[in-house]
């Protein structure tokens, strides 16, 4: 083990106090956050000198970063979605220093690439990333960032033409974005970077091939810094969720149709809670809430004669969070975290139980954006010892299927996993995971594993107790 010869450069203490919702809290480092001040700049320069004496003296540097570069140079996948019969997605392969956007037809068509971030010619560091797809399939919204920063320039592509369109907004922050029915325009809430009015809420449609100078404001939700605009797209009408951090967290939700020159109806008003809607393509709409449900809960907002609105309950809260959920077709598709383990309910939209995705012990999933005029759910799953695999599941089907998987140059099938349980003191459960080979993780009686265990995290209490399985 390398041993640190030089003494830490020392760190000047200047305590700044500041009272925050009642309560004194002293800063000793908030000198530090003056990025240009010189103090900072030599503070970082001995820094990186202590850091590179330690770092420079490693033999096997180099030998470390080959492996690395091996384990990260592979090809990738994410992004998914699929539209038609058609998957878009983002793809890196080996060498390559970013992800292209590309378009497969069918499960077994060829990947091709429609935008490459290296033909832009504005060097190694520039990122594409796809965001959203035209209700007829045709046109692509996709962010373009320079250097890993959080803004970006937002552009649109036509599939069909393998064009970029000149619609582009500048670069900033997209709050919201949805396309027209008829493809041929779109909504958006825009903070352009190098905007006066940088703090303007407001939805405004821009109409293909037009100017952006003669956008028109559809809706104005104020110019507070603490209020966002964010937008929900239906068939036939728009969601527009306003949240305001003014005084305390609020949410207003207006419901407005399409072209429609009234203005848009509120739905809630002043809600304490979080609500996130989904408007289905037959004029439903489904929402998650914790509102009376501290785990989420699915609910269909109704509309009443009285001044609110009806919380008619879908799908309750089960005492375990809901991680995600997407309507595909007609199912409703909820995912799950119980006691380390993943599931995925399936529901109608009424909220009968129609049963689940099979997942294996010790795999983790995420449900990808769904489509209501898909056939099928996008899965993303993973284990300890499995790399990331892209799933299909039919909505018509019981079964999941690999889309794709990323490969790597490592033996993980010489590894399983152990799940251990620590009962507290109080009797919570805490759990945790173990990885290795199984000759060492089955080593013994059980009861003398477990102890190794306890005694290994709990050394001075023999009141710990634990259960473990190994999962093959």
């Amino acid at each position: 083990m390398h041993v640190l010869r030089d003494v830490p450069p020392h760190s000047e203490v200047k305590a700044v106090t500041e009272i925050m919702h009642g309560v004194s809290i002293v800063d000793p480092y908030r000198w530090l956050e003056e990025q240009e001040s010189p103090s900072t700049r030599e503070w970082i320069r001995a820094q990186t000198r202590y850091s590179r004496s330690y770092l420079d003296s490693i033999a096997i540097r180099g030998r470390i970063r080959e492996r690395i570069r091996e384990l990260l140079d592979v090809e990738t996948y994410d992004s998914l979605q699929k539209v038609g019969n058609s998957y878009l997605f983002r793809k890196r392969v080996p060498l390559q220093e970013q992800p292209c956007i590309c378009l497969r037809e069918g499960l077994d068509g060829e990947d091709e690439v429609l935008i490459d971030p290296s033909w832009r010619g504005s060097g190694p560091y520039t990122a594409v990333k796809p965001l959203q797809v035209s209700p007829d399939g045709r046109l692509l919204l996709y962010e373009v960032k320079e250097g890993g920063e959080r803004s970006g320039t937002f552009e649109l592509f036509n599939i069909q033409t393998r064009q970029k369109l000149p619609d582009t907004l500048s670069r900033g922050y997209l709050r919201g974005f949805a396309f027209s029915p008829d493809s041929k325009s779109f909504y958006y809430v825009h903070e352009p970077l190098d905007s006066k009015k940088s703090h303007r809420q407001a939805v405004y449609k821009h109409v293909l091939g037009s100017d952006f100078a003669k956008d028109i404001e559809t809706f104005f939700a104020g110019e507070d810094e603490g209020v966002r605009v964010h937008i929900v797209s239906g068939r036939q009408e728009l969601c527009l969720l306003v949240t305001s951090w003014t005084k305390d967290t609020s949410t207003d939700i207006y419901l407005w149709r399409f072209d429609d020159r009234e203005e848009p109806v509120p739905l809630v008003t002043h809600a304490k809670y979080f609500l996130g809607p989904i408007l289905l393509d037959n004029g439903r709409i489904l929402a998650i809430t914790d509102r009376s449900a501290p785990n989420f809960r699915i609910v269909e907002l109704r509309w009443t004669e009285g001044p609110e609105l009806e919380f008619r309950e879908v799908v309750p809260d089960s005492g375990s969070p809901i991680q995600n959920w997407c309507v595909v077709g007609e199912k409703l598709f909820v995912s799950y975290f119980r006691k380390l383990r993943s599931e995925i309910q399936i529901f109608d939209l009424s909220g009968r139980r129609l049963g689940e995705i099979p997942i294996d012990d010790g795999v983790t999933v995420r449900l990808l954006n769904g489509r209501q005029d898909a056939d099928e759910i996008l899965v993303e799953r993973e284990s300890f010892t499995t790399p990331i695999q892209i799933c299909r599941h039919a909505t018509s089907g019981r079964q999941i299927g690999v889309w794709v998987q990323r490969t790597t140059p490592f033996d993980s099938h010489r590894f399983h996993h152990a799940r251990v349980w620590f009962r507290s003191k109080d009797g919570t459960e805490i759990p945790m995971s173990l990885v290795g080979v199984p000759s060492v993780l089955e080593k013994g009686p059980a009861s003398d594993h477990h102890d190794r265990i306890r005694r290994l995290w709990h050394p001075n209490d023999s009141s710990v107790q634990c259960a473990c399985r190994v999962s093959p």
